[in-house]
């Protein structure tokens, strides 16, 4: 066995990076091809929509809920089905 080289350590670190960019692209795509906008994205309602919540979409679904006589919709993990939130259109 002979001794690596730097440059092959260069090479597997660089390998390691583009897989783990890879993954993350698709993710992303995943969640925009969802549909949702950007503001239905945060997922913690802090107001803004953090590159962590926009990956974390890609395992969000959503369905109907009523709520009282008004038709909203929830959002929830595919993993559990637990909900994350439920968002109602607001009353003019």
């Amino acid at each position: 066995m002979g001794e690596i080289t730097m440059k092959r350590i260069i090479l597997i670190i660089a390998a390691f990076v583009l897989i783990c960019v890879i993954y993350y692209a698709a993710r992303i795509f995943a969640s925009y091809q969802k549909g949702y906008q950007s503001e239905e994205m945060d997922w913690n309602q802090d107001g803004r929509t953090s590159i962590a919540e926009i990956i974390k979409s890609s395992d969000v679904g959503s369905r109907p809920q009523i709520v009282g006589d008004v038709e909203c919709v929830e959002y929830f993990f595919y993993k559990d089905g637990l909900p994350i939130k439920v968002v109602c259109p607001e009353k003019k």
